[in-house]
């Protein structure tokens, strides 16, 4: 695995070559990846593709890091649970409903307001 260049490095190179910094970004993300657990990396490749959604929404690099913070915020918070109260994760529970039920009481409920 690649070593993370110095920090003046990268600055530098945000400023050079914004591009390039960006596929050493996703370059690195993948060697992570790959370097994890056969059974780790689904979950990872879904949380960069979730950062680089994050990353392609923002309107300017400000409002990125925002949104990047407040999603590591709650993972913190959750991770924070799960250690201390794992029980806390396992008690909300949804529930699951045909979808092809709650089609059919949609339609119902259309043909009445029609009427």
């Amino acid at each position: 695995m690649k070593t993370l260049p110095s920090f003046d490095e990268l600055a530098a190179l945000a400023q050079s070559d914004p591009h390039a910094l960006e596929a050493l970004r996703l370059k690195m993300s993948e060697d992570v990846i790959a370097n994890a657990s056969h059974a780790t990396q689904p979950q990872l490749h879904a949380m960069l593709s979730h950062i680089n959604r994050m990353i392609d929404h923002g309107k300017n690099p400000l409002h990125v890091n925002m949104m990047l913070f407040q999603a590591l915020s709650r993972q913190y918070s959750r991770f924070a649970i799960a250690f201390t109260n794992p029980n806390a994760l396992r008690s909300h529970q949804a529930d699951v409903m045909d979808f092809r039920v709650g089609q059919a009481a949609r339609a119902a409920s259309n043909v009445t307001e029609r009427s």
